[in-house]
């Protein structure tokens, strides 16, 4: 056997060198982090999720998890303004896009929420369904405040102050009825959550019947009496 021969059978049967594995780069473990810690955070809520279970879901140590976060509070609170912020810039892109009719407007900031719901399940669960203790809660009403202030501009120009009540407030009458909005379309996509089978435009048109046929008779000077 010649020499170059041996040499090749020798190379053949030699162990293979170990495979270097590719260091992440940190954005992007910070990013796996927080997308795993999505999914998790969704279905437990924040009192019930331990780091332990997102570190797990991630495929890294927790001790990673604390180079870039200091706490699971920290944590939660990157994900909570992430989704917040795509949340106010879909409603408010949908509505400004929709031209100067307050209805146009109010109908398409709407129906933006609801794409966001329906494209974005587990980020809604954990805006809302699953709010936090105290210590992150100022983040959700700075989203139901934003929200709230949204819808309030766009029907503003539906509630003359000539059709309020004597003495009413316009401000506050403002304030009041775009929560009120804003909760009833909360509950109703939480509702549709749990029911997707329900077209997303069957729930728009089941809001606006309720939020916009109710002002326009609010506008015209309609007023309810319990002696009616």
């Amino acid at each position: 056997m010649s020499d170059s021969a041996g040499r090749g059978k020798a190379r053949e049967g030699s162990p293979k060198p170990p495979e270097v594995r590719r260091r992440i780069p940190a954005v992007e473990r910070r990013k796996l982090i927080l997308e795993a810690a999505l999914d998790v955070f969704a279905k437990g809520g924040y009192q019930e999720t331990k780091l332990d279970e997102v570190a797990e879901k991630a495929g890294v140590s927790k001790a990673l998890i604390y180079e870039h976060f200091s706490s699971k509070r920290e944590l939660y609170k990157e994900i909570l303004e992430t989704w917040v912020g795509e949340l106010l810039g879909r409603v408010l892109a949908a509505a400004t896009a929709a031209g100067e009719r307050s209805e146009d407007r109010l109908v398409a900031g709407l129906d933006g929420l609801l794409a966001f719901v329906e494209e974005r399940r587990d980020a809604w669960r954990l805006l809302v369904r699953h709010r936090a203790s105290d210590d992150v809660t100022d983040t959700w009403d700075r989203l139901f405040e934003e929200v709230a202030r949204i819808i309030g501009a766009m029907m503003a120009p539906e509630m003359p102050k000539s059709s309020l009540p004597e003495g009413a407030d316009f401000g506050l009458v403002l304030e009041a009825t775009s929560r009120q909005l804003i909760g009833a379309v909360t509950a109703i996509a939480n509702w549709w959550d749990e029911h997707r089978e329900v077209p997303r435009e069957q729930v728009l048109a089941m809001v606006m019947e309720f939020a916009w046929v109710g002002m326009e008779r609010a506008s015209a000077g309609e007023r309810w009496s319990p002696d009616q």
